[in-house]
Order: structure tokens, then sequence, then C-alpha cells
């Protein structure tokens, strides 16, 4: 199981402060964090298959046009490896797991682009993507401030390095592998691993 901001598994579990809701209960009531993610990632697979599919000569252009931020961390075949990575520890149960900043790094990526198309698609294509939205489309800004702990990987290579240790911190930039991902530093396989937690990381409120 990954590990978010607020727990994914359980969104009523809400345990850190800043947790920030819709203005619509019904949105707030229907929308189920871990499929969106889980939907967003199985459509992933079918997105890196259509590129490989394609000349190879192409690949440099897709991979920017399609991961404008991951795409500065690897290859297509780095990319691919990250999004086995996260399926398999979002679907395993018997276990919870830190990520680092290529892991958000590929995730933003990845559902802000499934968030745009799903919001740009027709009530039907909607509802058999995410049916228990019933047709309302997603506040992706409201997703990422709830379960994702920054997005530090959103600032240029300038802008990061021109932060002390002390600014950095104080705006919460202290996931692992962050200066990595900012420069375009390929991932080794151990940056790619999941690290399990040796403890529960979330409240548990009876």
């Amino acid at each position: 199981m990954l590990i978010f901001k607020n727990n994914i598994y359980d969104p009523k579990e809400t345990g850190f402060a800043g947790f920030s809701k819709s203005p619509d209960p019904d949105y707030n009531s229907w929308f189920d964090p871990k499929h969106f993610i889980e939907t967003a990632l199985s459509e992933e697979g079918e997105i890196i298959s259509f590129i490989e599919k394609q000349p190879q000569e192409y690949w440099d252009e897709d991979t920017r046009k399609f991961y404008p931020r991951a795409g500065q961390i690897g290859s297509m075949d780095i990319l691919q490896k990250l999004l086995k990575i996260l399926q398999k520890g979002l679907a395993n149960k018997d276990a919870w797991y830190h990520m680092n900043t290529y892991h958000f790094c590929f995730l933003y990526d990845v559902l802000a682009r499934h968030a745009f198309n799903y919001n740009h698609d027709n009530r039907v294509e909607r509802l058999n993507t995410l049916p228990e939205l019933k047709g309302k489309p997603l506040q992706t800004e409201l997703f990422i401030r709830n379960y994702f702990y920054n997005t530090v990987f959103l600032l240029d290579e300038d802008n990061f390095d021109s932060l002390s240790r002390e600014e950095k911190l104080k705006r919460g930039f202290d996931c692992p592998c962050q200066f990595g991902v900012i420069h375009g530093l390929i991932p080794t396989g151990e940056e790619m691993s999941l690290k399990e937690s040796r403890d529960y990381p979330y409240s548990i409120y009876v």
C-alpha cells in the first residue's frame, strides 16, 4: 500500500492537518482516491504501450509531450519500470510503502493528464471511467493538496538551487531524491524502489 499525505485506502481517515474539503458535499462522499490512482495507472500502461509501438525516433518527443516533468528523468524503460513498481505497491496489502520524489513526479504527470482528459470527456465517458463520481468533474488541485506532501518537482533547477536548506525545509521540501529529479538525473534501481514502512503511517481514530 502506498503512503500519501492522507490515507487513500480509507479517505475518511484525514489525520493530517490542512486536509481540504470540496464545497460540494456529494463530491466529498463519492470521491475514491485509491480508485482514481488505480484507474490512472491502469490506463497509463496503455499510453506507454502506444508510445513504444511508434517509430523510436518519435519516442523523445512523445515522452516530453506525455510526461512534461517525469520525461526529464529517464527513458520509456525507466517510466515503464516506475509504473509497474507503483502498481505493485498500490495493490500490495501486506505492507505500507514510502515513495520518493521520482515516484511523486511520475504520478503527478500521470494523474494530472488523466484528470484533464476525464474532465474534458462527456458524461457517458466519465461514468465509464469513474462511476462513483456520477459524472462530476475531478478536482485535481484539491487532490494534489490533500495527498501529495509537496510539489518540489515543479521547481526548476535555478529556483530550487537558490533556496537555502532552511528555506527548503520551511516549505516542506524534504522528500528523498528531490535533487535528482529537479536536475534530471536518471534514477538508480534503488531510487526506483519503494521503501517499506516499519510502522503504521497514519493516526487511527476509533
